[in-house]
């Protein structure tokens, strides 16, 4: 009997000490990916608004130092270094505003092309490679810190900014305007979820995205972007644009 006893005691499995020990253990392992995972979300939010204040902040130093906006400048060959050969040698209008279509539903044109590469030529801004042409983020036009990329240009004030398929507020501020988004030259809202647009909103403006400087671009309803003049934050993946006034 007592073989039997041995035998019957090495084929015994754990106890419940030692399976509260793993499942404890387990515990902690999904935790600390979950909690990874947020802080991983939350910076590249941070990350994100920082991008946009810098473009903000470039803006205004190009301004202080050639007294013309970047894609508007009307010499910008004879004026910034290393620009003499296209698209950076290809002048602006100096009218004071960037022209072209400021739209998630047309592809930029004109000053809007070389608006970012007059930043990286003049030492402003990195992430721009002209070469890379305009059809691709990271080329005349800079990448996003989450997804996507960011267009620019001018919309006047007191009119409603265009954007295919969302609620924007009809009287806007009249100033430079970043458009976040994904799909190039599409009336598509993609780069975003609901809940980064309304981060990047409160960090920036008020948080409401009918009013301030801020606005969604995006399909309105209840499995889109916004809804009844609120982000849809519960609705996942990613739905939203964003339109982000910089410069008057």
């Amino acid at each position: 009997m007592i073989p039997e006893q041995k035998n019957m005691r090495a084929q015994a499995g754990f106890t419940l000490v030692e399976l509260a020990i793993v499942m404890i253990i387990i515990g902690l392992l999904i935790a600390g990916v979950l909690k990874g995972q947020q802080l991983i979300g939350n910076a590249k939010v941070t990350a994100q608004v920082a991008q946009v204040k810098s473009i903000d902040a470039a803006t205004s130093t190009f301004k202080d130092m050639y007294a013309a906006l970047p894609g508007d400048i009307s010499n910008a060959s004879t004026r910034l270094p290393n620009c003499g050969a296209a698209p950076c040698a290809t002048n602006g209008n100096g009218d004071g505003s960037v022209q072209g279509p400021l739209t998630f539903g047309a592809a930029p044109a004109g000053e809007q092309l070389t608006y970012f590469v007059h930043l990286s030529a003049a030492d402003l801004m990195t992430g721009i490679n002209p070469a890379l042409g305009a059809a691709v983020w990271g080329g005349q036009k800079p990448q996003n810190k989450i997804n996507g990329g960011i267009d620019v240009g001018s919309a006047a004030g007191g009119a409603q900014l265009s954007n295919g398929t969302s609620i924007v507020a009809a009287s806007v501020i009249g100033g430079i305007y970043l458009a976040l988004h994904n799909a190039q030259g599409a009336v598509a809202g993609d780069a975003l979820s609901a809940n980064q647009a309304a981060r990047i909103d409160t960090k920036i403006d008020d948080g409401n995205p009918s009013s301030g400087s801020v606005f969604p671009a995006g399909v309105v309803g209840a499995a889109g972007c916004t809804n009844a003049g609120a982000y849809l934050e519960a609705v996942q993946g990613n739905n939203c644009g964003l339109y982000i006034r910089i410069q008057g």
